[in-house]
């Protein structure tokens, strides 16, 4: 069956169109099935884009089309081919595809279907986003650290070190090490550093001490605010995922975090906190830029995704 004829793309002067919604990323993504679901609820009208494991929606993007100097000039088309032209957008790069199929060339589908879809939003701003013009500084754990202490958050001494002869005389404290960029757990110094003999580990770390409980996840989303109790008797709750998610009411610190946003140029984030076990007051470890949010969403009776898609299809 051929595609019915695509729709012009919007011009400044057209009348206000109705709000449309693309969700972008990979289809077992829960954080984008719990997105979908809230604007379906919602009855906003949405555009799927999230592609599944053994098959590949059409992309076509023509950069001269819509271009006055371009090759092609005349109205633009979505490049997925029909559907409405969208109003905002949500995308997240699939992790999930390759927790399933570890071949290099899973991730790499992936991060190409990312790259083209937020590249094409990045090329239409009338297409509402979050952290559309994002700082980045963001991106970076210690800069971002000396960010939030400026924006008035308590953080943690820290250092980011891989010399053993400083780090040896601390395996026996209450000192927690985690990757500098991300994306992996967690650990207690002395479990990060086993079987290290060189006088140098393979690449630093952020060296911090041991925070204790409460730990609160705080979520920013445009106006709004939302904060979690994570509850888990381990160290890193994403290890084994036994975390339970309890709302609580949002606390002061909410105040600095979007003066830090507001530097980082950031409208949607989560920001996680320790409690520092000296003094009980809760101290900033990190923001994230791209957070999981589906559990969350879940335990706030589904009002984060709602705000979410509030905020991207509002105005």
């Amino acid at each position: 069956m051929p595609w019915p004829p695509p729709p012009a793309a919007p011009s400044a002067s057209s009348e206000r169109r109705p709000s449309v919604l693309l969700i972008a990323g990979g289809l077992p993504d829960p954080n984008l099935h719990a997105l979908a679901q809230a604007a379906a609820n919602m009855a906003v009208a949405w555009v799927d884009l999230r592609v599944p494991a053994d098959a590949s929606p059409p992309f076509h993007w023509d950069l001269g089309v819509g271009d006055p100097q371009g090759a092609s000039p005349g109205p633009a088309i979505p490049p997925w081919g029909d559907g409405p032209w969208p109003t905002g957008a949500f995308i997240r790069q699939d992790v999930f595809a390759a927790m399933d199929d570890p071949r290099p060339e899973v991730s790499q589908r992936a991060t190409g279907w990312f790259a083209a879809v937020q590249g094409w939003l990045l090329a239409h701003p009338e297409v509402r986003v979050f952290n559309a013009d994002i700082a980045a500084v963001a991106f970076h754990k210690p800069a971002a650290l000396q960010r939030a202490r400026a924006a008035g958050l308590r953080t943690p001494p820290t250092w980011v070190s891989n010399d053993m002869a400083r780090l040896r005389p601390r395996l026996s404290d209450a000192v927690i090490a985690k990757p500098v960029a991300g994306g992996g757990l967690c650990q207690t110094l002395a479990e990060a550093l086993d079987g290290v003999e060189a006088p140098f580990s393979a690449m630093p770390a952020l060296v911090q001490p041991r925070l204790v409980a409460p730990e609160i996840r705080l979520f920013v989303v445009g106006d709004h605010s939302f904060a979690f109790e994570v509850r888990s008797p381990s160290l890193d709750y994403r290890a084994l995922q036994d975390a339970q998610l309890e709302p609580v009411e949002v606390p002061t610190e909410a105040q600095a975090l979007r003066t830090l946003m507001a530097d980082f140029r950031m409208d949607f984030g989560a920001a996680d906190f320790k409690t520092d076990p000296d003094t009980g007051q809760l101290v900033f470890l990190e923001l994230n830029t791209s957070p999981m949010f589906a559990r969350f969403d879940q335990a706030a009776g589904g009002a984060l995704c709602r705000a979410m898609v509030q905020a991207l299809t509002a105005g």
